[in-house]
Formats: structure tokens, C-alpha cells, sequence
């Protein structure tokens, strides 16, 4: 049989430090993921993320395990430049490709994808 614990605000034992469960249920990365897309692409660790799908060249997505509420969340991309190029970015893919369940994303360096062996992405937002 599951608990539930109900608390308004977490603090440490010294009662020095706490923070409102509001922030910490609103506020928290609800997924993460280190992708590697070089040769075999695949998730070098990850939370919350149920698979990765390379779709071609520095393109993949991210299936999340445990959807998020709708596609207006936060996301942060990053990626290790794998040249001394400074024109490197990246891509978050709009227009459906960031739905509640998948986000698409692609990196860029002279305006060309590539892959990588450290792409990192983390998400933010509301849980279905």
C-alpha cells in the first residue's frame, strides 16, 4: 500500500536551510539525459527519459518516461564543441517536435549538423 507524506516546507536537520514544497515541485529538473551520438548513439545516463532516437546526423529525440504535463516546458541543450570552431549551436526543434511525451534536438557547427559524444539536455515543467 503507497504513503503519502504531507509537508508544506522541507528543512535540514538544523532547521537552517528550507525550502517550500511548492519550489521543489515546480522548480526541479523533471528529466535529464548525457547522449552520446557518436557510432552507435545512446544515453550515457539519464532520468526520466525512456529512450533516445537518432534520427541522422547531430539529430535525436528524447522519449519522456513520464510525460510532461503539455510541450510548454523548459529545456537546456548542451553539447561538448567537438572542434575549436566557435560557431557551434544548437537546435530545439518547434512546430510538434516539443510535445508533452518527445523533444527533437540538433547541433549544430558550420551550419552543419553533427553528432558528438556529449550531448546533454535537461527539462524543466509541470508533469502530466
Amino acid at each position: 500500500m503507497a504513503s503519502i507524506l504531507r509537508v508544506n516546507t522541507l528543512t535540514d536537520a538544523s532547521s537552517n536551510n528550507s525550502v517550500p514544497m511548492a519550489t521543489v515541485a515546480s522548480g526541479s529538473v523533471k528529466a535529464w539525459a548525457d547522449a552520446d551520438m557518436t557510432g552507435t548513439a545512446g544515453l550515457d545516463d539519464s532520468f526520466n527519459i525512456a529512450s533516445l532516437t537518432d534520427n541522422g546526423t547531430g539529430d535525436f529525440t528524447l522519449a519522456i518516461a513520464n510525460d510532461m504535463a503539455n510541450g510548454a516546458y523548459a529545456i537546456s541543450f548542451g553539447f561538448q564543441n567537438q572542434s575549436s570552431n566557435l560557431d557551434a549551436h544548437i537546435r530545439l526543434f518547434s512546430d510538434g517536435h516539443k510535445l508533452a511525451a518527445t523533444v527533437q534536438c540538433q547541433k549544430m557547427e558550420n551550419n552543419s549538423a553533427t553528432d558528438g559524444d556529449t550531448n546533454t539536455v535537461m527539462i524543466a515543467g509541470d508533469l502530466a
